[in-house]
């Protein structure tokens, strides 16, 4: 079982992945939306109370609500691990995930 990251950076969008890389792609989809935003799907994303808080705060929040949002919109994924990388001004979530078709 073999165990992948993903940064949740600026990465342009593009078309035609498969396997492990559509999977990256759509977790980086998830962490970058926020919740409400998605017309016709308001609860996909992550919750914009992140945004205001303290670095710290908003660090656990994002960890915590980046899980939440990839078990709900990401089933073939088993999230192992979340840390948040704390930048000047932003917070860069990496994301540790098994395909659970690997299991």
């Amino acid at each position: 079982m073999s165990v992948y990251n993903v940064t949740v950076d600026d990465a342009p969008l593009q078309f035609g992945l498969s396997g492990v890389e559509e999977v990256k792609q759509n977790i980086r989809t998830i962490i970058k939306t926020i919740m409400g935003t998605c017309p016709m799907h308001r609860d996909f994303g992550i919750d914009p109370i992140v945004i205001d808080m303290p670095t710290p705060a908003a660090a656990a929040l994002l960890e915590v609500a980046a899980l939440s949002a990839i078990e709900n919109f990401e089933p073939r994924v088993l999230v192992t691990d979340i840390t948040v990388n704390i930048d000047e001004n932003s917070l860069v979530p990496i994301v540790y995930f098994t395909l659970r078709e690997e299991e």
